[in-house]
């Protein structure tokens, strides 16, 4: 097993009845923008979750954003994880049923507000784990221009 996840991109984040939430304008592949750069999104989302099994607690989550033509994350963001004794819980429920498949999850909703769009690439979100020198990849928003 080991640690993955992905996030969803899209114009708007709303909370529901009941806990649930509803992801307005969601962007499949590609975003695109007119050709006059700098543009200016007045409000872009991004929710994600990452998985990591029970046998590698968090210690702490570290959400990066990335646009395109900086080298520095544009956003970061310390994501709150299970308290310890929780994903200790999960780890023994583990222990007693080898056969289940239950991960950690953490799931945080980032709102970028207003988001500058200087030039086309990537918008690209990762995470750093435990403090780790390495950043685990959630995914990627490809920005076009409506002419290129």
């Amino acid at each position: 097993m080991e640690r993955y996840g992905f996030c969803i991109f899209c114009d708007d984040i709303r909370n529901e009845a009941g806990g649930k939430l509803s992801f307005m304008g969601c962007y499949n592949a590609v975003m695109f923008v007119p050709s006059r750069l700098p543009f200016v999104l007045p409000k872009f989302c991004i929710h994600l979750h990452v998985f990591s099994p029970p046998t590698q607690p968090y210690s702490s989550v570290l959400a990066r954003c990335y646009v395109p033509g900086q080298e520095a994350p544009f956003a970061e963001e310390p994501i709150d994880a299970p308290p310890a004794h929780e994903q200790k819980k999960l780890l023994d429920e583990l222990k007693e049923n080898p056969g289940s498949s239950r991960y950690i999850v953490v799931a945080a909703s980032l709102i970028l507000a207003p988001l500058e769009i200087r030039e086309p690439g990537l918008i690209s979100v990762s995470v750093v784990l435990d403090n780790s020198p390495y950043e685990l990849r959630l995914g990627a928003l490809r920005v076009l221009t409506k002419h290129s």
